[in-house]
């Protein structure tokens, strides 16, 4: 009888150690034969080998940056509209696909 008092709680403490990530295959407006991937993971962006921090977001865009500029977040090198499935990094600009 135990067991079943017992049960709730240990899957609730095993949920508590997944983590959160989101992946995305992402193509080049300008080069639809390429692809890469993304995963957001908590407040972090892995794109390719590159590794970008979340800096804060205004409005629908958040902004990433490998270090963020403190009172610029809008000089980050990445933006990333979730909403419109869109990424620029740089020059770079990608339709994503959320997978």
């Amino acid at each position: 009888m135990r067991i079943f008092y017992l049960l709730p709680l240990l899957l609730t403490l095993s949920a508590c150690g997944q983590a959160d990530y989101s992946t995305w295959n992402c193509v080049p407006e300008d080069d639809s034969r390429k692809k890469v991937t993304m995963v957001l993971q908590q407040s972090t962006m892995k794109i390719g080998d590159r590794q970008l921090r979340f800096c804060g977001s205004f409005g629908l865009v958040s902004y990433f940056d490998e270090n963020c500029k403190v009172g610029d977040v809008k000089a980050s090198i990445a933006q990333l509209i979730q909403s419109e499935s869109r990424l620029a990094i740089g020059s770079e600009h990608y339709r994503c696909e959320k997978l």
